[in-house]
């Protein structure tokens, strides 16, 4: 006997697809999953023959429970899709996936069974009378059936899916895409108004016109009305001859409606060339309607979040500022290991948003010191035994102090493991290789290079050639080889410093590891970017 799985959070569409599938009048199992967590568990306890899945589920994408499970080596059985959301991106997954039946909703029953018969591989053993009854009544039921499903996708996106969007740009790039699949749009964008400049600035865009200016003066679009409250909405459908909705973007028809903060308009949401050549329904504006709001209020919370996250990092970095100054030899290092780790990052490939962490997490990397006494932190001579002890607990206590700030959670990693080493032998958690964050891994790097060319208390700054040295010596030992290697290219083209008087290697001065080998009480030499 046949097994097919049907996995769908929809009861009634879950019904009729199974009642579709069960028309073919041969034995089937149809075994129904609600969920990805019901799927998961169907899916180890027993084989199936075919698997029939929506995209878009309660407990998150079908796509990704496949992915999962392709990468734990489990086989599963061929695969028809369906959604009624299924954008490039989720297309090109699918067939990363080798799923090659994908269906767009809505559909009409034959070609579901058309792409069952033909995964089971009974095309020829089974004919199916398109004209049954049953059929006739699940090509009524069907439309139905996913116009409701639509629905509430679209309100399960506006209601768990843009809430997750980290920031304001993710937010109305997420909330772009809702309103595009709620008004069966092609393309649109979202643009924030600079009232100051009366500028309206694409934040977001979805369309092939990539080389459309990003913003543009209010008046040369037809939204001033909805900027400054005297309209509410703005239609205009395609035998209507009127300006363009955005300067050198071709449409034949647009919707645009006001986007707001706190009740103010403060942008425009533009929908290009709908399917449909009617006007809009009063069902579809009251749902984009619902969209606004929810974006209103997503838009208010993250700028209040994110002032307050800007004023905690500013404070933060002025007391790690303050700490630095009362020593003139640490004076700015923060800001120099911050400076390094950014080029480093370059250098690497990595993006904005991993660039703009390691800043961060560069300029925080100290932040710990704040809870070591001044007797130990600004000692003139070298540390004994117990101060070491004391100063190694630094990155321990940053971490402390950042724990309960949900803005700086990456940029914690980086404070506490800045001392791990590649060898594992560092602290404060004795992990090594790439269980360190790679964040950690370049700011601990930039760290060691900051303390070897300045000055210190007890020695003065190191040459260059010195510096290059010792990151080549401890090389897959305690610093990742990776990271050594732009550092090293640094070096070469001149873009590191050392206030050295001399880059002359043959001023007698010892590397660090050999005097290490000849004195073991030299804790400091140990630390050589304590």
């Amino acid at each position: 006997m046949l097994k097919v799985l049907v996995i769908e959070d929809q009861p009634a569409v879950r019904e009729i697809i199974s009642e579709v599938i069960q028309d073919m009048h041969i034995k089937i199992d149809i075994g129904q999953s609600s969920s990805l967590k019901e799927a998961k568990v169907a899916l180890h306890e027993q084989s199936w023959d075919m698997i029939v899945t929506d995209l878009s589920l309660g407990d998150g994408s079908s796509l990704d429970l496949i992915s999962t499970l392709q990468q734990q080596n489990i086989t599963l059985p061929p695969i028809v899709l369906i959604s009624g959301f299924l954008s490039d991106k989720h297309v090109q997954q699918a067939k990363s996936l080798n799923i090659e039946h994908i269906l767009a909703k809505p559909f009409d029953p034959d070609v579901l069974l058309g792409c069952v018969q033909d995964v089971l591989d009974l095309k020829n053993i089974i004919k199916v009378p398109s004209s049954s009854n049953s059929h006739a009544q699940h090509s009524k039921l069907l439309p139905e059936m996913f116009e409701m499903d639509r629905k509430l996708g679209l309100l399960f996106r506006m209601f768990d899916e843009m809430p997750k969007s980290p920031d304001v740009s993710s937010v109305c790039d997420s909330a772009l895409k809702i309103a595009i699949d709620m008004v069966h749009a092609q393309g649109g964008y979202l643009a924030l108004y600079e009232r100051n400049k009366e500028t309206l600035v694409q934040v977001a865009f979805q369309g092939n016109a990539s080389t459309i200016a990003k913003s543009c003066h209010l008046h040369d679009t037809p939204f001033a009305p909805l900027i400054h409250a005297s309209q509410e909405f703005i239609e205009v459908l395609p035998q209507q001859q009127v300006n363009p909705c955005w300067p050198n973007l071709e449409s034949n028809a647009y919707l645009a409606i006001p986007v707001y903060l706190q009740g103010i308009p403060m942008g425009v949401l533009c929908l290009t060339n709908r399917l449909s050549t009617s006007p809009l329904t009063d069902e579809s504006r009251y749902m984009l309607s619902l969209l606004i709001k929810k974006l209103d209020t997503l838009l208010d919370n993250r700028a209040v979040h994110a002032a307050l996250a800007d004023s905690m990092n500013e404070t933060l970095i002025a007391l790690v500022r303050s700490l630095e100054a009362r020593d003139r030899y640490t004076k700015d290092h923060s800001t120099r290991v911050s400076q390094l780790s950014v080029q480093f990052a370059r250098a690497l490939g990595l993006d904005d948003e991993n660039i703009q962490l390691i800043k961060t997490g560069g300029l925080l990397h100290d932040i710990g010191k704040v809870g070591v006494a001044d007797s130990v932190l600004l000692k003139p001579g070298r540390y004994t035994d117990q101060e070491y002890n004391i100063m190694k607990a630094h990155p321990a206590i940053g971490d402390s102090i950042l724990k309960n700030m949900d803005t700086l959670v990456r940029e914690r990693l980086i404070v506490r493991h800045h001392h791990e080493r590649w060898d594992g032998k560092g602290y404060p958690d004795k992990i090594g290789g790439t269980e360190i964050p790679f964040e950690a891994r370049i700011v601990c790097v930039a760290d060691a290079i900051d303390a070897m060319t300045t000055h210190r208390v007890y020695r003065q700054a190191k040459p260059l050639c010195f510096c290059a040295e010792q990151l080549e010596f401890a090389s897959g030992t305690q610093f990742d080889p990776q990271v050594v290697t732009v550092a090293l290219e640094a070096i070469r083209q001149g873009n590191i410093f050392t206030q050295s008087q001399s880059d002359n290697c043959d001023e007698g001065v010892m590397p660090i590891q050999a005097s290490m080998g000849q004195d073991k009480s030299i804790k400091q030499q140990e630390l050589p970017y304590a």
